[in-house]
């Protein structure tokens, strides 16, 4: 009986609970052997791993071995992959080989870029930028205009504009701190929820540095409206009745 790995997540779909329990792919049965865990399926459909051999079983009875997508290959201990790879790259000129790095890297520009899925979510992401800098930009601006009085003092006393841009710049600041870190509170809890999902988040830390960088980023920009408003404020204004 043919031998095959599931990923856990998907049990109760496959109609399997434990190792050693057996289901059927078309024709052929077969037996669980083995778990994976965190692999998840973009589509609906999740992955079966399984031999060569028995990879071809399941498929039509017609089906060829030049008709198979992708091929699994496992390096011995002590054996580097980059000098597998340039081997099997000088021996199979007519297919696309390569290493894990390279085929997630591949995988995701594909998704992201090329189909509609990733495109709808980059969309989201800068249509929440556009939002982002929007409310930033008019929340900064409302208090700037709550205490133009007191601008106007700090000009009247002296204060140049470099010292004003300070002001609104580190008042930017903190808002972009304060929101990234209820951001990442948040976040915690759904990249956990995630893990039990069929769509798996991930938030390394190059990415928490980059949003970090991007928050305080977006929240300066906003405050440049603020900015012009100071700079050109009269300070006999506050001398009117």
């Amino acid at each position: 009986m043919e031998r095959v790995i599931v990923d856990e997540l998907y049990k109760e779909k496959l109609g399997v609970s434990k190792i050693g329990d057996r289901v059927e792919i078309g024709d052929h049965r077969a037996r669980v052997v083995g778990f994976t865990r965190g692999i998840r399926s973009f589509t609906t459909s999740p992955f079966v791993y399984t031999s060569f051999k028995n990879a071809l079983n399941y498929t039509r009875p017609e089906a060829r071995e030049d008709q198979l997508a992708y091929i699994l290959v496992t390096v011995a201990p002590g054996v580097r992959s980059r000098e597998v790879l340039e081997s099997l790259r000088a021996r199979l000129t007519d297919v696309d080989i390569y290493t894990r790095e390279e085929f997630s890297r591949r995988t995701r520009f594909y998704w992201m870029f090329t189909t509609g899925a990733g495109l709808a979510v980059l969309t989201a992401a800068l249509m929440g930028l556009v939002v982002g800098v929007a409310v930033v930009a008019q929340t900064i601006y409302a208090a700037t205009m709550d205490h133009i009085r007191e601008y106007g003092t700090l000009k009247a006393m002296g204060a140049t504009n470099g010292y004003l841009y300070r002001v609104l710049i580190e008042q930017a600041a903190w808002s972009a701190v304060l929101g990234y870190a209820f951001a990442m509170f948040a976040a915690h809890f759904i990249v956990q929820a995630s893990e039990k999902g069929g769509a798996l988040i991930l938030l390394p830390p190059a990415m928490k540095i980059a949003m970090l960088v991007l928050a305080v980023f977006m929240c300066i920009a906003a405050a440049l409206v603020s900015i012009n408003k100071v700079t050109r404020l009269d300070p006999a204004m506050v001398f009117r009745g």
